[in-house]
C-alpha cells in the first residue's frame, strides 16, 4: 500500500446497534472494562440502558474479570472506543500495540498515542459540566440513572431534547413489550440446531444505472423481479438512487435486512442480506467515505452470521473513467485493507462491485495476491468476462465499441475449503419490451460458493 493510501482517512459510520456498539457505549461512558460491560448487557438481555444500571453495583461488588484483554470483541471495543482502526493488533499485559498507535487504558482516560512522537493523538475525557448538567436533568426528570443519561446524550451527540427522546422510547417501547410478553409466549418458535453439512452462498452484485432517467421504473420492476427469482442470499447493489430506496424497503424490507450507502450524495451504494434462511445475525454495518473521491464514492460494509457462519461483506462502486486511474487504485487498495483486518477476524470476507477496473491495472497491483478473482477461479469463461458490453448493450446508445471487466468479486483467501466459488454467471441479459432496453448498462454478477461450517 503506498504511503498517501495509508494516511487517507476514511469516515467509519456505525449504523446499528449492536452487541458490540453497547460495548463500545459502556466502555466510552463508564470507563469499565468490556468484558464488565459484556456481563451486564448479558444479565440484561442487552438491553444497553439497564446494563448500565446495574455496573455500579457489578462494579462494587468486585467481578472478576481478567487484566488482558484479548477476545476479539474486547478489542474491537477498545480500538472503536478510541476511535482507531488498523490492519495489524499486538497484544501484551497492559497495552494493545496497533499498526504505529498505542492504546493505554486508565481509570477515566482511553489514550490513543503515536509511538514514534509520543503525544497523545486522540483522548476520550469524561463529560463536561455543561454535559453533566443535561445528564442530571434527564436524570431527575425522566427517573433513570446519571449513567444511562449521558450513555444517551453521547449517542445523540450531546442534543438533550433528542437524548430524551431516545429515552422516552425506549421506555414506551420497554412498557409495551412488557405487556406483549403474556400474549406472545405461546407464539415463541424454537429454531432447530444449524448442522455441520456444506451449504451453498449465492451473491448478487449489479450497478443498476439509477443515473439514467429513461426507463428507469420499467428498469428497476426488472431488478426487483430477477432478485426475487434468484434469491440469494446477499445482494449488493451500486448506483441506488433515491427513487428506488421505497421500492427497495416495500418489496424486501420483510425478507432482507437493509443497509444503504451514503444518501448525502444523489447515488449510493446498498447491501441486502437474508432474513429468510440461514439464521441471520447482523453484527456491525458500516459506510466508509473515500476521502479523496470527486465523485462521491464510499464503501458499504455489513458483518454478519449465516448458518452459523461468520462473514464481512463489502460492496463499493470505484472511481469511474480512465484518467481517474489513481485514485481507483487507492479505493481498491482501501476496500483489500479492510478486507484483510476482517480476515485477523477469522471472518470470510466477500467483496463485489463496480470496480470500473482495467485488467493493466489491476497487474499493477502487488497485494492481490491473498486474494481470489471468482472469474479468474471459474476457469476465466468469455461468455461471463465483459459485464460492460456496449456491443450487446445498447442501454448508453454509444457509438463506440467497449468490452470491459468492470464488475468483479473478490473473496479474501481463508482456510482450505471454508468457503469456494463453485459457480458465476451474469444476469439481467434480456431486453425488455416496455421500454425497448436492458435492466441496466452493466450486466450482474451471480456467484455461488460453497461454505463449509
Amino acid at each position: 500500500m503506498d504511503e498517501d493510501l495509508a494516511e487517507e482517512e476514511v469516515e467509519e459510520v456505525n449504523l446499528v446497534r449492536t452487541e458490540h456498539d453497547a460495548v463500545v457505549w459502556l466502555v466510552e461512558i463508564t470507563g469499565c472494562d468490556p468484558k464488565l460491560a459484556r456481563l451486564a448487557l448479558k444479565k440484561t438481555n442487552g438491553e444497553i440502558s439497564d446494563a448500565l444500571d446495574i455496573l455500579p453495583e457489578l462494579q462494587k461488588s468486585g467481578v472478576p474479570v481478567p487484566k488482558v484483554h484479548s477476545t476479539e470483541d474486547d478489542i474491537r471495543a477498545l480500538i472503536d472506543a478510541a476511535d482507531a482502526s488498523t490492519d495489524v493488533i499486538k497484544m501484551t499485559d497492559d497495552v494493545i500495540t496497533i499498526s504505529d498507535d498505542v492504546i493505554t487504558i486508565s481509570d477515566d482516560v482511553i489514550t490513543v498515542s503515536d509511538t514514534d512522537e509520543g503525544p497523545a493523538a486522540t483522548t476520550v475525557h469524561p463529560p463536561s459540566a455543561v454535559q453533566e448538567g443535561a445528564a442530571e436533568r434527564i436524570s431527575r426528570d425522566l427517573h433513570v440513572s446519571l449513567d444511562r443519561a449521558r450513555a444517551a446524550l453521547r449517542m445523540c451527540n450531546q442534543d438533550e431534547a433528542a437524548a430524551v427522546d431516545v429515552i422516552s422510547r425506549q421506555l414506551r417501547k420497554r412498557k409495551r413489550q412488557s405487556s406483549e410478553v403474556k400474549e406472545s409466549c405461546a407464539e415463541v418458535e424454537i429454531t432447530p440446531a444449524v448442522s455441520n453439512s456444506p451449504w451453498e452462498l449465492l451473491v448478487l452484485s449489479w450497478n443498476v444505472d439509477g443515473l439514467c432517467d429513461r426507463g428507469i421504473s420499467e428498469r428497476f420492476s426488472a431488478v426487483i423481479s430477477e432478485i426475487k427469482t434468484k434469491a440469494p442470499h446477499v445482494v449488493m447493489l451500486q448506483e441506488v438512487v433515491s427513487e428506488h430506496v421505497d421500492r427497495i424497503k416495500s418489496c424486501f424490507g420483510k425478507s432482507y435486512d437493509i443497509t444503504l450507502g451514503d444518501r448525502s450524495n444523489s447515488y449510493f451504494n446498498a447491501i441486502l442480506v437474508t432474513r429468510k434462511v440461514g439464521n441471520l445475525n447482523v453484527l456491525n454495518k458500516y459506510v466508509k467515505k473515500f476521502h479523496n473521491t470527486i465523485m462521491g464514492r464510499h464503501a458499504v460494509q455489513v458483518d454478519c452470521t449465516l448458518f452459523g457462519s461468520q462473514f464481512s461483506f463489502f460492496t463499493s462502486h470505484l472511481e469511474s473513467m480512465k484518467y481517474h486511474s489513481a485514485e481507483r487504485c487507492n479505493q481498491l487498495n482501501k476496500m483489500l485493507s479492510y478486507m484483510a483486518r476482517e480476515q485477523l477476524l477469522q471472518n470470510i470476507t466477500l467483496f463485489g462491485g463496480d470496480m470500473n477496473l482495467r485488467d493493466s491495472e489491476v497487474k499493477r497491483l502487488q497485494n492481490l495476491h491473498s486474494y481470489v478473482d471468482v472469474w479468474e477461479e471459474m476457469g476465466r469463461d468469455p461468455e461471463t468476462r465483459y459485464t460492460w458490453d456496449t456491443v450487446t448493450n445498447t442501454n448508453t446508445g454509444a457509438s463506440y465499441k467497449s468490452r470491459l471487466r468492470f464488475d468483479r468479486m473478490y473473496l479474501r483467501k481463508s482456510c482450505p475449503g471454508k468457503c469456494e466459488p463453485v459457480s458465476l454467471n451474469l444476469t439481467g441479459k434480456t431486453k425488455l419490451q416496455s421500454c425497448g432496453m436492458y435492466p441496466s448498462d452493466h450486466w450482474g454478477l451471480l456467484a455461488r460458493f460453497r461454505v463449509q461450517k
